[in-house]
């Protein structure tokens, strides 16, 4: 018993230090933190719905333009019934960043261990909620305002943006 006590103080322990991380990221004394974690979701930004709109404008962004921006889809579509050339291209968040990377850790560890990667995870974006509430409450931090997603797919006619939808 008192041995699985020890193991979730250092679950606990472990989760605070990680909610410490992320409250100094919030600040704006910590930027070298935040690039290091910024470099595991590069590319977000394109789930951002104020970026998209500055960025992909229907009728001129190209295709080589968007592989430019945002990297390689994760999925690619072509529409053979399209007199147009009409295809799709498929970001998907779980599939690039640090979530991609927690992905593939949850395939290599035990499930005991996979379940506490979850939980933590969980724990982890519940302190997150709360520190933004928080920060959004006292005025530190100012809310965005803009929704974001976890899936995009952009729409072709002819190798140029037709349309994008943001789930």
């Amino acid at each position: 018993m008192a041995h699985a006590n020890i193991k979730l103080m250092n679950v606990g322990f472990a989760l605070c230090l990680m909610t410490g991380a992320l409250a100094g990221c919030n600040g704006s004394g910590n930027m070298d933190v935040m690039k290091s974690l910024n470099a595991f979701n590069s590319g977000s930004q394109k789930y951002d719905v104020a970026y998209l709109k500055s960025t992909l404008i229907p009728g001129k962004t190209t295709k080589y333009q968007v592989q430019q921006l945002f990297g390689a889809p994760a999925q690619q579509s072509l529409d053979s019934t399209s007199r147009s050339n009409g295809s799709n291209w498929t970001y998907s968040k779980s599939e690039e960043g640090l979530d991609k990377y927690m992905a593939l850790a949850h395939k290599y560890v035990s499930t005991e261990n996979s379940l506490k990667m979850y939980n933590a995870t969980a724990q982890l974006s519940k302190a997150q909620g709360v520190m933004n509430d928080v920060g959004g409450v006292a005025g530190v931090t100012a809310p965005s305002g803009q929704p974001q997603g976890s899936q995009l797919i952009i729409y072709f006619k002819d190798d140029v943006v037709d349309y994008y939808r943001l789930y």
